[in-house]
């Protein structure tokens, strides 16, 4: 077995047969483990993207056994503490962070081997065709995924039954899958875990909470969000749950933030909370929006697109906003 296999994709079936191997009694872990896990969770996977490809690029070759094993057991372990935290932002960026060393690998490691083994544990159900060098699904696979707005049926190139992929959308539609695979939920019962694992979930979610509050959330020159018009509180509410939101609502709630004074890194850190944020894409397109200034809608603009949600009797939702943040009232 390779072991920079193992490294590179943890999650991978490879990953969990290898832990079969060496009998690895995944809630028996010590405190050492433990605390390798709490900083991944709390400080490596929320590391900017290009520090997290220096750090992939110098494990992109190693050939150690002893090394694959800690990376192939830290991602349960995680899972594990992440089920027992029940935090969806950690959660998220846990699953994210996967979804680009996928895609860091996939693009940077030149081995057609290892790319047709790597995508077909995440879809089993790709089919290759040989003559243009495509990849294809029945359409009934297609669909057993489910993945929603994260890649849309009426995008994708359908013909007789069959979707297919070129190798840049087969790259995309995996890390898709394996997000969604890491964010399922594990069937475990937090109740019956280990108390040593229950400690560590706890300091975690303290830390998490604590940091949450102090600088994302909370800022002293950051609008409230109870101050938000009501249709625009809805979307934002629905980003903090994590829920999938439309193209439209995306694009009217990162420029109604821009519009009331949030900064780059202000909204970054709400749209981390998306499904399926994505931090390049993410970033790219919040920067290109407050750059060109758009201005947020007018009210008949926002019911024109099915997003009012209450008659307020005003003609633009930054007229309702003012009005809230100057009610000293309230």
């Amino acid at each position: 077995m390779l072991y920079n296999y193992l490294i590179r994709y943890p999650f991978s079936n490879n990953g969990k047969n290898f832990l079969k191997e060496k009998n690895i009694d995944l809630l028996g872990v010590d405190s050492a483990t433990l605390d390798k896990a709490s900083i991944f969770l709390l400080r490596t996977i929320s590391q900017p993207l290009k520090d997290k490809e220096k750090y992939w690029s110098n494990y992109a070759k190693i050939q150690d056994e002893r090394i694959a094993l800690f990376y192939v057991k830290l991602f349960p372990v995680c899972r594990i503490l992440l089920k027992i935290v029940d935090y969806t932002p950690l959660s998220q960026e846990f699953a994210v962070y996967f979804q680009q060393q996928f895609v860091y690998y996939v693009n940077h490691v030149f081995d057609t081997d290892e790319y047709e083994t790597i995508i077909r544990d995440i879809s089993p159900e790709l089919q290759s065709d040989q003559n243009s060098e495509k990849y294809y699904l029945k359409l009934t696979d297609y669909l057993n995924y489910d993945l929603g707005s994260d890649h849309k049926l009426e995008y994708a190139n359908l013909e007789n039954g069959l979707v297919y992929f070129s190798r840049s959308e087969v790259i995309s539609f995996c890390s898709i899958v394996l997000k969604k695979r890491i964010l399922k939920d594990m069937s475990i019962k937090v109740e019956e875990l280990p108390k040593l694992f229950l400690d560590y979930a706890k300091y975690i979610k303290s830390k998490v909470i604590k940091e949450s509050s102090s600088s994302a959330y909370s800022l002293i020159n950051k609008p409230e969000s109870k101050n938000f018009p009501p249709c625009f509180l809805v979307i934002y509410n629905k980003m903090m749950s994590s829920q999938k939101l439309t193209h439209i609502e995306n694009f009217v709630l990162a420029v109604f933030l821009a519009n009331i004074g949030y900064s780059y890194n202000e909204i970054l850190d709400v749209f981390k909370h998306a499904p399926n944020y994505d931090e390049k894409i993410a970033g790219y397109q919040i920067k290109t929006l407050m750059e060109k200034k758009y201005s947020v809608l007018n009210c008949d603009s926002m019911a024109s697109k099915g997003l009012c949600v209450n008659k307020c009797g005003i003609k633009h939702p930054l007229q309702y906003f003012k009005l809230r943040k100057g009610d000293k009232n309230e």
